[in-house]
């Protein structure tokens, strides 16, 4: 079988690493290759794809995509490119959304612009021959949307490498030491809603953020805010790091107080590494953990995910059984079988 994956680049991103496990994993039985857009900027990190990749114009169709049974497009422009030139393509095209488009990109983008691109996009995806879902959640909600095409894969991870010997003192500049320690790792923009932590060092003295991820520009606005409420102090923003779990590892407990999400790959790795959790209390977390395996708080409620927090011994006999449910069903292993079963299919 012989896979297309096009992508908008090689950035370093979750998007783009479910590609790279799958064109890693599959490279092994199937012909692939990466197809891509925009070449990243020397500041960020590339993924090094182990197969051939080759760069491709929007405005051009690369006909060389009619060499492969399966064209597997991630992100908007991919999706749209594949749907404006899908006349040309005699392979099975397939998409995998990884968000909820119209609320993603107003939090990137405003809200004019997410009405009008995310409609486009829905309607590009809905045309497709197949479109997967990151969860049951977001296939419900896509189906509402007059989707009749999807189904839901699972993101599956490798379980990160860390060095646990790592000295724990060095994840703080702060001369005294004695904080709960709370990592939280993303991009950090406003949809992954860090401020409810920030907010929650104003009335919780005894605790202390690293936040590991973000762009200069969401860093500065959170930083903006700790200064506000006279917590900067108590925050740390560490940027991004090549492996950020050397550092949240040896934190006390791991908070990811999303608005919105798919089915996120730092929330699967955490508990993989069996460090404690609690997060939002969305229905895309409701559907990939149960209540004996992280802690849920109330989004926006600063006072819950404060009572919450107080009773971190609770939250930490919940380990264990989050690290099976991440075995169980976000295995990556898992995902390329249901992939490949997938692609065999339909081919």
């Amino acid at each position: 079988m012989k896979i297309a994956y096009v992508l908008p680049r090689l950035k370093y991103s979750g998007m783009t690493r479910i590609a790279f496990l799958l064109a890693t994993n599959l490279a092994k039985t199937c012909e692939i290759k990466v197809f891509y857009f925009g070449e990243t900027s020397p500041s960020e990190k590339i993924l090094n794809f182990k197969v051939p990749v080759q760069k491709i114009k929007f405005t051009e169709f690369c006909h060389e995509l009619n060499d492969y049974n399966i064209i597997h497009s991630h992100g908007l422009k991919p999706d749209l490119y594949i749907y404006l030139n899908k006349n040309k393509i005699n392979a099975t095209t397939i998409t995998t959304i990884h968000g909820y488009h119209i609320e993603e990109l107003s939090y990137d983008r405003g809200l004019i612009f997410a009405l009008i691109f995310g409609n486009i996009w829905n309607f590009a995806c809905r045309n497709l021959d197949l479109a997967v879902c990151i969860s049951q959640t977001m296939e419900e909600h896509y189906q509402k949307l007059g989707f009749n095409n999807t189904k839901t894969i699972y993101n599956g991870i490798q379980v990160p490498i860390v060095n646990r010997t790592f000295n724990k003192n060095n994840i703080s500049n702060h001369s005294n030491r004695d904080y709960l320690k709370i990592s939280t790792v993303s991009i950090l923009n406003k949809r992954k809603g860090v401020e409810q932590i920030i907010k929650l060092l104003k009335i919780n003295k005894n605790c202390y953020l690293i936040a590991i991820g973000g762009n200069e520009k969401d860093i500065n606005r959170l930083r903006n805010l700790a200064n506000e409420l006279g917590v900067i102090n108590r925050c740390n923003f560490v940027g991004y790091k090549e492996n950020p779990w050397e550092t949240a590892i040896h934190s006390d407990v791991f908070i990811f107080p999303s608005r919105s999400e798919g089915c996120p790959l730092a929330l699967t790795e955490a508990a993989a590494l069996e460090i404690p959790i609690l997060c939002s209390d969305i229905p895309t977390f409701r559907e990939m953990f149960e209540e004996d395996e992280v802690t849920f708080f109330k989004l926006d409620d600063i006072d819950d995910l404060n009572q919450k927090i107080i009773k971190l011994n609770e939250i930490k006999t919940k380990v264990i059984k989050a690290k099976l449910k991440v075995k169980e069903k976000f295995d990556v292993e898992q995902m390329c079988r249901n992939y490949f079963q997938l692609y065999s299919r339909i081919n």
